[in-house]
């Protein structure tokens, strides 16, 4: 799970009771009122709890005989204190005001957060996901080298397996090798296109999660979108890497095995780019930190089989 960056709640704020007057609450504002930016005023009873919300504009208007119950807004969005970092974030883009009250489990006012601490929030999240995603992590140099090794090590670790494993598999396709040397030039582009096509499948699943516009019912939608794209791209990617590999070896055969592969790599990439992250949010595991090293050895693993596989077939008929 991700770790909470923590809102700061602020304790200075205006509050008034329901039975307060306008006039009353405009005087009590000016002697009250700080050098700190005040956006609303809010109504408690005599217990503190949250009754309703004024935008400083509408006190300002109204009649100054009317009675603070009279002209709050008793439609309240509130932040409970036990909220994480993700949800305030959630509110504050949903709704767009430039405070929230903050409320505990009794309804009491606590306090209120503003939409500029939520930015600030937002923007190191983001860095925070940004580094997680390659394989680093925050505040990297408060830490000391031991823990900034032990941060690294576990993605590094990860890449020897996955290159240990396309080895093996290399080792074990080696006769299609053997019979069609050419095969061996086109490995590098077949998993290179694999990873960036899993990579940006990753990254849009998680920016639908970390924004929260990814629901579980509506991830199949997703999925499929970007299978339908993926089909376009691959179809436009085959026709231009079988012309280059022809045109270049001159070996019908070994443009059809590459374009096919192409194919298959871009499909099979976007399904695990886009669903690694959606599966692993849904298990309760951090999709940021898990997606990317899994994605690629996954899509590494599986186009090295398919495409030579694919070889050995084409071998076999010729």
């Amino acid at each position: 799970m991700k770790k909470a960056l923590e809102f700061t709640i602020d304790r200075n704020y205006i509050a008034f009771k329901e039975t307060l007057s306008v006039r009353e609450a405009i005087k009590r504002l000016r002697k009250s009122a700080s050098e700190d930016m005040i956006f609303y005023a809010y109504v408690v009873d005599n217990r503190r709890v949250l009754r309703g919300v004024l935008s400083l504009r509408s006190l300002l208007v109204a009649q100054p005989h009317k009675k603070l119950s009279e002209i709050m807004k008793t439609k309240i969005t509130v932040v409970n204190e036990k909220m994480d970092d993700e949800e305030i974030s959630q509110l504050f883009l949903k709704t767009r005001f430039l405070a929230l009250p903050v409320v505990d489990d009794a309804y009491r006012l606590i306090g209120t957060m503003t939409l500029k601490d939520a930015i600030n929030v937002v923007r190191m999240e983001n860095i925070e996901d940004v580094l997680k995603i390659q394989g680093a992590d925050i505040n990297v140099f408060d830490k000391s080298p031991i823990k900034r090794i032990t941060s690294k090590l576990p993605w590094l670790i990860t890449t020897i397996i996955n290159g240990i494993i396309c080895g093996l598999i290399l080792k074990y396709y080696e006769p299609a090798l053997k019979d069609l040397i050419a095969l061996a030039f086109f490995i590098p582009l077949i998993t290179a296109m694999g990873e960036s096509v899993s990579g940006q499948s990753s990254a849009i699943a998680l920016e639908g999660i970390l924004l929260g516009k990814i629901k579980e019912k509506a991830a199949y939608l997703i999925i499929l979108k970007q299978i339908i794209e993926a089909l376009i791209i691959g179809g436009i990617i085959f026709i231009i890497v079988w012309l280059l590999s022809f045109i270049w070896l001159g070996n019908f055969i070994v443009a059809s095995i590459v374009g096919i592969t192409i194919i298959f790599a871009i499909l099979f990439a976007t399904l695990i780019g886009v669903s690694m992250p959606i599966i692993l949010k849904k298990i309760n595991l951090d999709p940021v930190v898990s997606s990317n090293p899994l994605v690629f050895a996954i899509s590494d693993v599986s186009i090295l089989i398919f495409y030579f596989s694919l070889s050995i077939w084409f071998l076999k008929k010729i």
